[in-house]
Parts: C-alpha cells; sequence; structure tokens
C-alpha cells in the first residue's frame, strides 16, 4: 500500500468523527461536501475541538493512503463569519 505525504493548504468543515461516551475524541475536516481528512489528534488538531461545525482553513501534513487521508496541522483559520454567539437561530 503507497501512501503519498505531502504539504498542503485545505479548506472546510469540521466535523466530529469519533465519540466517546457523550464526548467527541477525533475530528475530520469535510472538503467539498464529501472527502474526509482525519485530522491527526495532537495539540494543534485537538485546538479544533472548540471549532466543530465552523469553516476553517489548514496548513498541515497531508498522509493519503488507499482506505484514507489524514492531515497533521500546523496552522489553521477560521474562515466563516457568522457571529454564533448574537445569533438566536443557533
Amino acid at each position: 500500500m503507497a501512501v503519498d505525504v505531502y504539504e498542503d493548504t485545505i479548506f472546510g468543515q469540521v466535523i466530529p468523527l469519533d465519540w466517546d461516551d457523550e464526548a467527541v475524541t477525533g475530528l475530520a475536516l469535510l472538503v467539498d461536501g464529501e472527502e474526509e481528512f482525519i485530522v491527526e489528534p495532537d495539540e494543534m488538531g485537538e485546538g479544533l475541538l472548540e471549532l466543530i461545525d465552523r469553516w476553517v482553513t489548514i496548513e498541515g501534513v497531508i498522509h493519503e493512503s488507499d482506505s484514507e487521508i489524514r492531515i497533521r496541522v500546523r496552522n489553521y483559520t477560521m474562515d466563516d463569519e457568522i457571529d454564533y454567539d448574537l445569533d438566536d437561530n443557533w
């Protein structure tokens, strides 16, 4: 099984991937509504836990195999401009 490793910047929505009881234990970045990049659970990746359902741009190292795509986050920025604290619809 070949693994491609490269650096890239990707834009997508942070989504929960795994749960332990009620707590989220794994994250993914959903890109173009279909492709999931599994976020490595290191310190930078865990920083995204508070951004579930938000849109972010992530710079990182991608490990792509036949079965999955993983990203080790080097840097991220939140890109949605919705102020969730002021919107009563949330």
